[in-house]
């Protein structure tokens, strides 16, 4: 007790040294978030609720029952960690306290002082006491708020901020800041004093800027530099010595500079590498300077106020002026160094992906537009060297009507500066040639003929004109192509017949595109659709029952739909046959007794393509005709039974009958059981009858015993019909119950 600064004084000497200002580091900060807590002033920190305040003679706080405690940097530390909400802000005002221990007492008589002389009852003392003064107190404090001088809104910003302005070496801000206050203080000897040194140095720095400033006049630049580094250490924010550094450090014109700067569409990427030794070397500090049309200090602007690495960019460059950059070594937050200086840099980026394109007649150019560009200007030279009126559109332009040769295309950009100057770029210049373009195809004919097409087309008279299927679909007819960029199909693989017919394959559905080509330049031209449907396979027909014929094929692949036509006694019909329905439920179609030509082949799949018609399938189906049989039981004769006979009869209700009939076989199958089962198939049993068609076509009906030693009954009959045109003949059979011999 006792020990500390403020504790009794007396109340005398207590009230003879009010702040006028804080004089701590960072009290904006600490005032934020002391409002962010809600608080009118940092005493209501410290204090709990109901607690009081004694703050002139030192900082005590009332906290029952041990009566005044008086706050220290420990008892800071512990009411911060009692605290949460609290915890961050008293833990600041305790690092204060480390530094100064007059900093609490300082701080709350400010801000104390300040709301009685703001506050319209100011003048009582039970104000002070609402305040959470102690009564003890109060009247005397409110005593000292009336006498001490009050502050205007600039001077209260100056009284507050020429702490920070003289911690961070800012001595030309904080010399303006301390001519707003009074020069003795305001009866502070703090401020006082402060003010003093702040004088002090600031006449210092005056001193040696114009020190230096001499010796470059005179051309010693290294003295010069030595000065304005002396500054520059004392005074951080003096622009003079900045500029002077710049000045005496720069590289020769023409020369490498240490500090590169790179221009960009939008930015300045500046890297640089240290030639000093950086063992002090902590961090740097990067500006820019901007040359004025007019004479004047060269702007500074801060693009990195700290960087440990050793590159940075200007991402807010001021487009259309001439600047230069610095990079300043740090030691421990301030310039320890000479800079390292770029070349002058022109801010006009050019335009960017600038590409130039030949076309018929024709030159094409586009190009990204630097944001920061007002316009885009170009201009075209032809081969005369003769200029060629060009209208410039937003990225780009097109000049038509150009005869062949080699034409130079200008493009810069302009950019307007805060002054209102409009300032051009240097500009980018390459060249283009055009190029002798082919003819166009007009018109392109496809005729279905001979089993493929044949092409004819109009136009393309000084070209090779080639017939391609573009993969994923042929370009507009008219689009231009270089051959050198473009990849052009090859031409139709198809067969070409000796009459120049080309033939496509089976199934194709192609789009054909005429194309002209005379070098490495091509026109595509108009296209048309060629159609080949796939043949019909694998055709079959047979009669069935109710004057029907069933037919079968192989469905072609990629089909929707299939026309099966029946010729039959000088009529055509004409039956049409989608894919689901033929696989659900097959097809048969009506027909007579006589003989029949079908013919199936595939539809086609669009209505817009030239159809290539495949060679239709055919299949004839013979006449109708039946050949029936029947087994009649042998008579009884005395004890024993005469063999069974079988009879077999040929009949057609067509006429022309075609002789080329099946063979018809008879087959028995022996009893293994108790009733004899019929036979699967002609292999299945003993044959006990066969006759040829030849046999049948000529007696039309023959009869014929079945001999006992052939099969032994009991056994079951049954007739099959053998040969190529089984199928075409019907066979006509008895009730299963009359083939059973016993």
């Amino acid at each position: 007790m006792g020990l500390e600064f403020g504790h009794r004084l007396g109340l005398p000497g207590a009230l003879s040294a009010l702040p006028l200002s804080p004089l701590v580091d960072g009290y904006q900060e600490l005032v934020a978030r002391q409002r962010a807590l809600g608080l009118s002033h940092i005493g209501q920190a410290l204090a709990p609720a109901g607690a009081r305040l004694r703050v002139l003679d030192g900082v005590f706080v009332s906290r029952a029952p041990r009566g005044w405690t008086h706050v220290n940097s420990a008892e800071l530390r512990r009411s911060a960690a009692e605290n949460p909400v609290t915890e961050a802000l008293v833990q600041r005002v305790a690092e204060l306290c480390d530094q100064d221990p007059t900093a609490l007492r300082r701080v709350l008589l400010y801000q104390l002082i300040e709301l009685l002389q703001g506050h319209p009852q100011g003048g009582r003392a039970a104000t002070a006491v609402s305040l959470g003064v102690d009564a003890g107190e109060a009247p005397a404090l409110v005593h000292a708020a009336r006498m001490r001088r009050r502050l205007n809104s600039k001077e209260r910003e100056a009284a507050e901020e020429v702490q920070d302005a003289w911690a961070l070496r800012h001595i030309r801000r904080a010399a303006r800041l301390a001519s707003l206050l009074p020069a003795d203080g305001g009866r502070d000897p703090l401020l006082a004093n402060h003010l003093i040194h702040i004088a002090n140095l600031a006449k210092e720095t005056d001193t040696l800027l114009v020190a230096a400033q001499r010796r470059e006049g005179e051309g010693d630049v290294e003295a010069a530099g030595e000065a304005y580094l002396r500054v520059s250490r004392l005074a951080a924010d003096s622009g003079r010595a900045l500029r002077g550094l710049v000045r005496t450090h720069r590289p020769a014109e023409g020369a490498s500079a240490p500090l590169t700067a790179e221009l960009t569409p939008e930015a300045v990427k500046l890297a640089w590498a240290n030639t000093m030794d950086d063992t002090e070397v902590t961090a740097w500090r990067v500006i820019r300077l901007e040359r004025l049309p007019r004479h004047g200090p060269a702007p500074i602007t801060e693009i990195q106020g700290r960087t440990a690495s050793r590159s940075a960019q200007d991402a807010r460059p001021p487009f259309g002026s001439e600047v230069r950059y610095a990079a300043f070594p740090l030691s421990d937050g301030f310039v320890d160094g000479p800079p390292l200086v770029s070349q002058p840099l022109l801010l006009t980026p050019e335009v960017s992906d600038l590409r130039l394109v030949d076309g018929r007649e024709r030159v094409t150019a586009t190009w990204t537009r630097p944001p920061g560009a007002a316009r885009v200007d170009a201009g075209v030279t032809g081969p005369d060297g003769g200029g060629v009126e060009t209208a410039v559109g937003e990225g780009g332009f097109a000049v038509c009507g150009l005869r062949d040769g080699t034409y130079r295309v200008r493009v810069s950009c302009r950019y307007r500066t805060a002054d209102g100057r409009e300032v051009r770029s240097p500009g980018l210049e390459e060249s283009v040639t055009v190029h002798p373009w082919p003819s166009p195809v007009h018109d392109l004919t496809a005729t279905a003929r001979d089993g493929g097409v044949a092409f004819s087309w109009t136009g393309g008279e000084d070209a090779e004109v080639r017939l391609v299927e573009w993969p994923g679909g042929a370009p507009t007819s008219g689009t231009e192509l270089q051959l050198t960029t473009s990849e052009l199909p090859s031409p139709l693989p198809w067969r070409e017949t000796a009459s120049g017919v080309l033939v496509p394959p089976p199934g194709a559905l192609v789009c054909v595109t005429a194309v002209a080509v005379r070098g490495e330049r091509a026109l595509a031209g108009p296209s048309v659709r060629i159609e080949a449907p796939p043949p019909v396979t694998a055709m079959a027909a047979e009669r069935i029952a109710h004057g029907r014929a069933r037919i079968t094929f192989d469905w072609p692949t990629g089909v929707r739909q299939v026309t099966v036509s029946a010729e039959q006694e000088g009529r055509c019909t004409e039956h049409r046959v989608m894919r689901s329905g033929y696989l659900r439920e097959g097809l048969t179609v009506p027909v007579g007794p006589s003989g029949v030509r079908l013919t199936a082949s595939a539809a086609a799949s669009t209505t817009d393509a030239v159809l290539v018609p495949p060679a239709p399938t055919a299949t004839v189906l013979p006449a109708d005709a039946a050949i029936a049989y029947r087994v009649a039981p042998g008579s009884r004769r005395a004890l024993r039974r005469s063999p069974p006979t079988v009879r077999v009869t040929l009949s057609s209700s067509a006429d022309g009958l075609a002789a080329d009939l099946p063979e018809f076989v008879l087959v028995a199958r022996p009893s293994t059981g108790s009733s004899p089962i019929r036979p699967r198939d002609p292999a299945d049993g003993t044959t006990v009858l066969r006759l040829s068609g030849e046999e049948l076509h000529r007696a039309r009906s023959i009869e014929r015993e079945i001999g006992s030693d052939v099969c032994r009954p009991p056994y079951a009959l049954r007739g099959f019909l053998l040969g190529a045109k089984a199928a075409s003949v019907r066979l006509e059979e008895p009730s299963p119950a009359t083939l059973v011999v016993r």
